[in-house]
């Protein structure tokens, strides 16, 4: 088995320190290629950054240097580079995968990963993952994106899976060759339409994250997540090694703001519903989608009988 796994490094400040472990953007990525090189695949790792700063740095990756110019640098276009390379390598490897400097994609997020992708071979389904971070003031752990609890559910094989329809973005995507080959050959690989939620458009460096899971582009039926013990399973969680989200919008909590991502708003075992407020979807997934589309693109006549 092997694995293309590629990096975009944005590094203006090379000194410049964050998080609460206080280290440096370099600090955060040289501890997750140590992390990756552990994985039981063949790991290749591709690093694209926009300076000089990694040319003398002992590091076990490629590093790929890309000419930018600063507006496009600070606008997010880097994370847009990675493309072409990969690219490339669509006949090279079995696993290709796009994954920010400092979110720590383990061998049990793999396992995991490897597990349920036999479950949803050419059923259509991508398999969901969720970030978090810790509250260093009591030690637990919350899921940054879901600001709304998931209690719709769908069953593949007599095991429950709850439906991610809130934000699908993990800051990564993995997919086997095919799937690969099929988002190269879409309209959504170049950029060319703008991908969302049904809620919001991502942004420039959200769109390279998201990948081919946003939920408008219509390639997966739905984001699904495994039910274990009516908690989400334990290794779909991916950490954000940074940890600087917990308390960027602290100022919000407890105001009744909840659609602001990064606000943590649950524990990790908190992101699902209660048994009892749980609700079977069908499958009709496409059609649920088509008529999101429809609702997404007349959204102005809503604005205008607000108004």
């Amino acid at each position: 088995m092997s694995i293309s796994i590629h990096i975009p490094f944005y590094n203006p400040n090379p000194e410049k320190k964050e998080g609460y472990r206080n280290l440096t953007r370099f600090d955060y990525l040289n501890e997750n290629i140590l992390n990756l090189k552990n994985l039981s695949f063949q790991t290749d790792i591709f690093i694209h950054t926009h300076n000089d700063f990694l040319d003398n740095k002992n590091l076990d990756a490629h590093v790929i240097n890309h000419k930018i110019s600063n507006e496009d640098l600070e606008k997010g276009y880097l994370t847009w580079l990675t493309r072409p390379e990969m690219e490339k390598q669509k006949n090279d490897y079995e696993y290709f995968m796009y994954l920010e400097h400092d979110i720590k994609f383990t061998e049990k997020n793999l396992q995991y990963y490897l597990k349920y992708q036999k479950i949803f071979l050419n059923k259509k389904f991508n398999l969901g993952f969720l970030i978090y971070e810790k509250n260093n003031e009591n030690n637990e752990n919350y899921s940054i994106h879901i600001t709304n609890k998931l209690n719709n559910f769908f069953y593949i094989d007599n095991q429950k899976f709850m439906i991610n329809d809130w934000d699908t973005y993990c800051c990564f995507w993995i997919y086997n060759k095919k799937q690969f080959v099929d988002f190269i050959k879409s309209k959504w690989w170049n950029f060319e339409n703008k991908v969302h939620n049904f809620r919001h458009n991502y942004g420039i460096t959200e769109r390279s994250s998201i990948g081919f899971n946003a939920p408008n582009i219509n390639y997966f039926k739905a984001t699904l997540l495994p039910e274990i013990n009516k908690k989400p399973h334990p290794d779909c969680f991916v950490e954000h090694i940074t940890n600087n989200y917990f308390e960027k919008f602290k100022e919000f909590k407890n105001k009744g703001y909840k659609d602001i991502r990064g606000v943590c708003t649950y524990k990790i075992d908190e992101v699902f519903e209660e048994t009892t407020n749980h609700k079977k979807s069908i499958n009709h997934f496409y059609i649920k989608r088509f008529f999101k589309i429809i609702f997404w693109k007349l959204r102005f006549l809503t604005r205008l009988f607000r108004n």
